[in-house]
């Protein structure tokens, strides 16, 4: 287990916080209460990390001053924490709120509930995982935030949006029959995947056809585009979005003021554009995107970063940014990765 970039709140799980920390460092095995090879599931948010493992136990370091590791106070930890024990298969993070999805397709929340993205009004914080029912039944498939809002997919296709999100205001009313601030996006098709940058919404539609909602002054919110490729998964930065496809090959746009896009010029991009990596036969396994950097795992266990590099967050040794993906200079082959806001965590 490996982690870099911003380290302010002891989210890298090292037992210390440090603002940057610019190339990958093992985490000590006397601090982590777990194995890699037991590792389920992980996500990062704006500074905390969530690690949910094969016997259901769910951990997590950080920041929490909303609750956002659910350990039930609100108190930042330097070392990874027992939240309980919940089973869960997926976990989502945002700036400073968590959500939880179990094997039954259940739907748990915490953290910050400012802009009711989480629960009704009149609650500030959710310091611990709580069960949140929707107005639809039916098991979650996906859950991603943006800046004040929680978007959660349902196995219906529809999308339901909780907290304050601008620009559905108009055109989705809110619920009436419940205290949620909540809207419901049906009238795109069946949604097959979601993801969300600070305000805007990627929607997949079937398997090739992308349609946003939101803020497009950068070019990352598509009106409507039909991709080439099969389209396996969706992600997105602040205000960049892309796609991994079936083929392994990953697609970028949006702004590329810090290098987002991959690639040299500050130029937005509103197409989206092949990410190209070191050879052009290099599969991509998975990417994730953080604010404004970027990760891909390549089917060979091999890590490249790119794009903003503020905290050491791409692990090139340095703090200048980084326009093409650039190999990561790691011991082992990786199975997973993960990027928080500011850092980047690899798992062999």
């Amino acid at each position: 287990m490996f982690a870099w970039g911003a380290n302010s709140h002891a989210q890298l799980g090292f037992g210390y916080a440090t603002e940057q920390c610019d190339k990958p460092q093992p985490l000590p095995i006397d601090g982590v209460p777990f194995r890699a090879e037991e590792i389920k599931c992980v996500v990062a948010g704006g500074g905390h990390t969530l690690i949910g493992t094969t016997d259901g136990r769910l951990y997590a370091c950080g920041w929490n001053n909303r609750g956002q590791l659910g350990v039930g106070h609100l108190d930042d930890c330097i070392h990874f924490q027992p939240v309980g024990e919940y089973g869960f298969q997926q976990l989502y993070a945002g700036w400073d709120v968590s959500a939880g999805v179990n094997a039954f397709g259940e739907l748990f929340v915490w953290g910050s509930n400012g802009w009711q993205q989480i629960a009704e009004s009149g609650v500030k914080n959710v310091p611990k995982p709580m069960r949140l029912t929707l107005p639809e039944g039916g098991q979650v498939l996906r859950v991603t935030f943006g800046l004040q809002y929680m978007a959660v997919l349902l196995e219906s296709g529809k999308v339901w949006v909780l907290g304050k999100c601008k620009f559905l205001s108009k055109d989705y009313p809110l619920e009436p029959a419940t205290k949620l601030t909540i809207r419901c996006v049906s009238d795109r098709g069946s949604v097959r995947d979601v993801a969300s940058g600070d305000n805007h919404l990627i929607l997949r539609v079937g398997d090739r056809r992308i349609n946003c909602l939101g803020d497009n002054k950068h070019g990352q919110c598509l009106e409507e585009y039909m991709l080439p490729e099969d389209i396996v998964k969706l992600e997105s930065g602040w205000t960049h979005s892309g796609c991994l496809t079936a083929n392994g090959a990953i697609y970028l746009w949006g702004r590329n003021n810090y290098g987002q896009l991959g690639r040299p010029g500050s130029n937005c991009s509103a197409v989206p554009q092949k990410l190209r990596l070191e050879t052009n036969d290099m599969i991509a396994k998975d990417v994730r995107l953080g604010s404004q950097h970027g990760v891909a795992l390549g089917k060979d266990g091999r890590v490249h970063c790119w794009g903003w590099n503020e905290h050491g967050n791409c692990g090139t040794g340095g703090t200048e940014n980084v326009w093409v993906p650039t190999a990561i200079d790691l011991p082992l082959p990786v199975s997973k990765v993960i990027c928080g806001a500011g850092f980047t965590m690899a798992f062999t």
